[in-house]
């Protein structure tokens, strides 16, 4: 396999935020929990956002890595947040019963939104035009 993985990593305030760039499979998954946990290890964030927005294939070493990194977070005392997710990887995560990492997908309104304006105008005047000139003596045409 040639596909490569590659690992981003920022940090801010107790925040330790991992990007994956690539593919996760069995040649390169080994590299996200042994970064992780030595930054677990190291800097004791906080929280630990992963990005796997980028992912491009995971297989099932991949999403065992992922849930890996999870549970060493909650074993430091960091909260793990998946911040990002390609449908590739939400799709190996449920059918790996791992789709309780990934974030709540976005709830909709109750009501219906009202409609966007088109642009169109009516060109048509909203009420006849009144006959102009003199009324009869009765008041009203």
């Amino acid at each position: 396999m040639t596909d490569d993985l590659a690992l981003r990593l920022a940090g801010e305030h107790r925040t330790l935020s991992v990007s994956a760039v690539g593919a996760l499979h069995a040649d390169t998954a080994h590299r996200l929990p042994k970064v992780v946990l030595g930054l677990l290890r190291q800097y004791a964030p906080a929280v630990v956002r992963l990005d796997l927005s980028a992912v491009t294939r995971v297989d099932a070493v991949g999403v065992v890595a992922i849930v890996l990194c999870a549970r060493e977070a909650a074993r430091h005392g960091a909260a793990f947040t998946i911040t990002g997710h390609s449908l590739t990887v939400a799709s190996v995560m449920h059918v790996f019963s791992a789709g309780h990492l990934l974030p709540a997908p976005r709830t909709r309104h109750a009501m219906p939104l009202r409609a966007p304006r088109t642009g169109v105008v009516c060109r048509r005047a909203a009420h006849p035009p009144r006959p102009a000139g003199p009324h009869p003596a009765g008041g009203r045409p």
